[in-house]
């Protein structure tokens, strides 16, 4: 095992947009660039305009970052219910702190933080697109209904709002058929890096399970996670991240 570079814990911090430095930027692309390439740093600071957002890592004894989430919002009505979703676009954490689950902690307990003190009514979720088990496995771990669940039935709203969110965010790539969003770019995918992690090597019913629930993960195909931010919905791993103690 690669020996982290600090022995003290990362530092996290939660930032507006405007936070974002040229520098900050470049050093986040950088990150993103290890894992996925053809992903343009000019189409990547775009995005980065929408953001809600940003969960950083840095090392505490360099203050180099070495982590980073974004997050966006989306709002809308379905069927006469106000729905909302914490959309994380990318979530990226160097290989050698791969062992925290820190930075998708903080994450979380932001959006979860935001969903309870939101006194409109909304319904708030979670959601992303996962290439692979390491991104999937936070939907089981943390969430008792979820899409996709291999033994659960989407229901309407969820799949409602999961579709919604895979048109506004990934337009024509999206297939709502599948829930799977399939880029088809020239040159655009996995890194040998990436590749070079194999799922299969993780002897697990759970990582043969995903397999089934996104065959074309090594081709670079995500598919589109979502879960319900809803205290009833918290597995009992859940509930210790996020103890009902911290609502407003």
């Amino acid at each position: 095992m690669t020996p982290r570079a600090s022995h003290h814990p990362l530092r996290t911090s939660i930032v507006e947009p405007a936070a974002l430095t040229p520098e900050r930027r470049s050093a986040m692309f950088a990150l993103l660039s290890v894992w996925f390439e053809g992903y343009g740093e000019e189409y990547f600071n775009e995005e980065l305009g929408g953001l809600d957002h940003c969960v950083l890592q840095e090392d505490p004894d360099t203050g180099e970052l070495v982590g980073f989430a974004t997050v966006y919002r989306q709002e809308t009505e379905i069927g006469g219910t106000p729905v909302g979703a914490f959309h994380t676009a990318h979530c990226i954490l160097e290989r050698r702190f791969w062992g925290s689950n820190g930075l998708v902690r903080a994450m979380l307990t932001e959006m979860v933080a935001r969903a309870r003190s939101d006194r409109s009514g909304r319904l708030w979720c979670w959601s992303y697109s996962a290439v692979g088990y390491r991104s999937y496995r936070y939907m089981p771990m943390l969430f008792i209904r979820h899409t996709p669940h291999a033994d659960q039935t989407l229901d309407e709203l969820d799949r409602a709002l999961r579709d919604h969110i895979g048109r506004e965010c990934f337009a024509q790539y999206y297939d709502a058929s599948t829930g799977t969003v399939d880029w088809k770019w020239q040159g655009y995918g996995l890194t040998e890096e990436a590749r070079a992690i194999s799922e299969a090597k993780l002897d697990s019913p759970a990582v043969a399970q995903f397999q089934r629930l996104n065959p074309r993960w090594a081709d670079s195909v995500e598919i589109l996670c979502l879960a319900r931010l809803t205290d009833d919905n918290l597995t009992a791993f859940g509930r210790r991240w996020f103890p009902a103690a911290q609502a407003a």
